[in-house]
């Protein structure tokens, strides 16, 4: 109803957006150029700075020392992760984004009475649902694929 009552107020919403575009523009320029000088910052001075904030942060979420040793025990799980060729961006994503995932997926399938059918009802979920499970499986297909190829020589 705004939209239609005070079409005014979503004018100035646009603008304000719009407006704060063009502002990034020249400080997004500075935060770059400052942010590369971090790089000049030798890493006996830049780690241990890094460590100290992600100690202060995690014990600042909720004011836990429990909190500080799961972040250095996940520390220590990357370290052994990457030294041993995993990939550990992933993890990272998982980690943060598995519970917000979680709590859509079952308010969504509370919306529908725990039937799975509306995620393929639509067209566009249809398409985003079968080209997910296709990425799952890729990996498979293509090593599938691959030996194929290698005994066809």
């Amino acid at each position: 109803m705004i939209f239609e009552r005070q079409p005014e107020i979503i004018y100035a919403v646009y603008m304000a957006f719009i407006f704060a575009n063009l502002l990034m523009i020249p400080f997004g320029y500075l935060a770059i150029k400052t942010s590369a000088q971090m790089l000049r910052v030798p890493k006996n001075i830049l780690m241990p700075a890094i460590l100290m904030f992600c100690i202060v942060g995690s014990f600042a979420i909720n004011n836990s020392v429990f909190d500080v040793g799961i972040m250095l025990l996940m520390g220590v799980i990357g370290f052994f992760l990457e030294a041993n060729g995993f990939p550990v961006a992933p993890v990272v994503l998982g980690l943060v984004l598995g519970p917000i995932l979680e709590k859509n997926f079952m308010m969504s399938m509370i919306k529908t009475e725990w039937d799975f059918l509306p995620f393929f009802s639509r067209p566009i979920s249809a398409i985003l649902c079968t080209l997910t499970i296709i990425i799952w499986f890729f990996p498979i297909l293509a090593t599938f694929l691959e030996k194929t190829k290698k005994e066809n020589r």
